[in-house]
């Protein structure tokens, strides 16, 4: 065997499943999306520091813009799954505000939420706005289904209810990323949880005392 035979043999890359691929240039985008946004993000940055070639990439993805979307419905399955333990209990909001930052923390959310520049930037993709959309929605759906009927009168009551936690959520991240001396996140997820909940059968109690609420 000759060195240029030799060489040639180490310089060759292993031969690894499609699936394996895939989950290396998803986490190549994902990183540089966050440090470099976007649109300064390029499918030969991605392809080059997943060790791939920019063909590679495009035998896998049709674009980046696909690529995004991929991440985005990888992001909802995970957010189902982390529910999933829970999918024999009724949660209360507060139970939902504090999954919601485990979730977050387990998947290392963080960097991609405080990111302001990121979500003004794919949201101007029409295609992404929509998946976005369609994401967010699951996740609403998930959460309602979960919660504790105490909570409201009705499936869409407690749908509502959810859309409220989410924006809750949304928000104390946002503000976060803004004002990051001014947020403790567990802190505040607490004190919001506490406001938000109530004892079991509160509601059957007042209205046995003849107190009317207000769903």
């Amino acid at each position: 065997m000759t060195e240029r035979t030799k060489v040639s043999k180490i310089r060759q890359s292993p031969k690894l499943p499609a699936q394996t691929r895939r989950d290396q240039l998803l986490h190549a985008a994902q990183v540089l999306f966050i440090k470099n946004g976007y649109r300064g993000t390029s499918t030969e940055a991605i392809a080059r520091w997943a060790g791939l070639t920019k063909g590679a990439l495009y035998f896998h993805f049709k674009s980046k813009e696909d690529i995004l979307c991929k991440l985005l419905k990888r992001a909802a399955d995970q957010f189902a799954a982390a529910f999933e333990p829970a999918s024999d209990k009724s949660l209360s909001p507060g139970d939902v505000l504090a999954l919601l930052r485990k979730i977050d923390h387990c998947r290392n959310m963080p960097k991609t939420r405080h990111s302001l520049d990121l979500r003004a930037e794919v949201l101007k993709l029409p295609r992404v706005k929509a998946h976005v959309n369609k994401v967010v929605r699951r996740a609403i759906d998930v959460v309602a289904a979960r919660l504790d009927p105490e909570y409201g009168r009705d499936k869409k009551h407690r749908r509502e209810l959810a859309i409220l936690i989410f924006s809750l959520y949304d928000g104390l991240t946002m503000r976060k990323s803004m004002s990051p001396n001014l947020v403790d996140l567990d802190r505040q997820i607490k004190l919001f949880g506490s406001l938000l909940d109530r004892p079991r059968g509160a509601r059957k109690v007042k209205r046995q005392a003849g107190v009317k609420l207000h769903d």
